[in-house]
């Protein structure tokens, strides 16, 4: 019965003196990643807010990036312990444990700028028009993508934001065609995306001639064998590639939204869709047409036009330290309204209670709030087109690689 009596205390000793031994690695992985992971998002949103307040004030935005984390754990531990009897063999039995263990998470963490010649082409050349059909396939309002990203749609002209020069209205149409394209949307009526655009063939097969290989050989080549549409034997080598398209149903072209989409862009009711191309200049077309073309802005120029959104402290404002938005009469776009439902950056004396994010700058905080959905949405498409532009930075993976030693 005695020696029961010493069991319990003496397997505390021995858990406490024990080295730990390999460290679990699924644990440490649970423990680490999700944490890693929200604290890079969180900077990579203040970062583009601080970089939004920044241009309002006429301020170089500067992005940096999180190039690796490194992480060492280490796990230490130590004990001792005593059994004993008052009055020896026969005397009840009296024992002590005592001891230590501690954890240790020593992260590296490797901060670079980004620069360079590269870098500075993604963010201030034109966005490409592919990115409205890639957003809209994520599920974000097309009249949104086209107040943020589209100049110009077939010569009807955006709202222009432009940080060295004073902002310059629109086409007051533009503002008629976003809502004209918002009501297509609630009626399922519009819909952008990819199509599959082939080339023209050269030269012709019977499909009968046609082996495994050759199939085979086509696809790893990039292209595929189609028969041609008027004869079914005669098959053709294509090369095709996936084109951005929008496609306006034939109940919602009758429509009266429709008719405003139709006319302002001046689009052939007879094609089956249009396609999505760069706009080379500002005239509009002068004969109905196949096409939407659009002029884009630079990632810049969307961080400019974002920036109309920030309040500005009255004390900045009065003593003309950041940038004017536009006078009211210029406000054609409808922009005005776009922003004030889209976005909204608050100011703040203090740290704000119930902001989703953000940063102090010029000794005020700008903040956009949790409540607010819509701007919560609006900054989320921007972070999203700015993981897009940046997307072909490195040769590599422009995101931070977590280094976790496992033993």
């Amino acid at each position: 019965m005695r020696s029961n009596r010493l069991i319990g205390p003496l397997l505390i000793l021995v858990a406490m003196v024990l080295p730990t031994g390999c460290t679990n690695g699924p644990e440490l992985i649970v423990n680490s990643h999700i944490d890693y992971n929200k604290a890079v998002r969180q900077v990579m949103n203040e970062e583009l807010l601080l970089n939004i307040v920044r241009m309002r004030y006429a301020e170089a935005p500067q992005f940096v990036t999180v190039s690796s984390i490194n992480t060492q754990f280490e796990t230490t531990s130590g004990g001792s312990g005593e059994v004993g009897w008052a009055d020896g063999i026969q005397g009840p039995a009296s024992w002590g444990v005592e001891g230590s263990l501690s954890f240790r998470d020593n992260p590296t963490i490797s901060i670079t700028p980004r620069q360079g010649e590269e870098l500075a082409k993604q963010l201030l050349g034109p966005i490409d028009p592919k990115t409205i059909a890639y957003l809209s396939s994520a599920g974000y309002r097309l009249d949104h993508i086209f107040a943020l990203l589209v100049e110009n749609a077939n010569g009807v002209r955006s709202y222009t934001a432009a940080g060295t020069l004073p902002a310059r209205g629109g086409d007051p149409e533009f503002g008629d065609l976003l809502k004209a394209i918002h009501v297509l949307e609630e009626e399922n009526d519009i819909i952008c995306g990819f199509l599959k655009a082939y080339d023209d063939y050269d030269g012709t097969v019977s499909k009968d001639d046609l082996q495994p290989s050759d199939y085979l050989a086509a696809i790893q080549s990039g292209k595929r064998w189609r028969p041609l549409k008027d004869d079914r034997d005669a098959w053709a080598l294509h090369t095709y590639q996936l084109e951005p398209v929008i496609w306006i149903s034939k109940a919602g072209q009758a429509s009266d939204a429709g008719q405003v989409v139709m006319d302002l862009l001046q689009l052939d009711p007879d094609e089956p869709f249009f396609w999505l191309d760069n706009l080379k200049f500002q005239e509009p077309p002068t004969t109905i047409t196949d096409s939407v073309r659009v002029r884009m802005r630079s990632f810049y120029g969307v961080m400019n036009l974002l920036s109309l959104a920030v309040e500005i402290p009255t004390k900045d404002f009065q003593a003309n330290k950041a940038l004017p938005s536009a006078e009211e009469e210029i406000y054609y776009l409808v922009v005005k309204q776009f922003l004030d439902v889209a976005l909204h950056v608050h100011e703040s004396n203090n740290p704000p209670k119930h902001a989703w994010v953000a940063v102090k700058s010029r000794g005020y905080w700008f903040y956009i709030d949790d409540t607010e959905l819509s701007s919560k949405r609006t900054f989320t498409l921007a972070i999203e087109l700015l993981n897009l532009q940046i997307s072909g930075e490195e040769k590599g993976s422009s995101a931070p690689i977590l280094t976790i030693p496992i033993g």
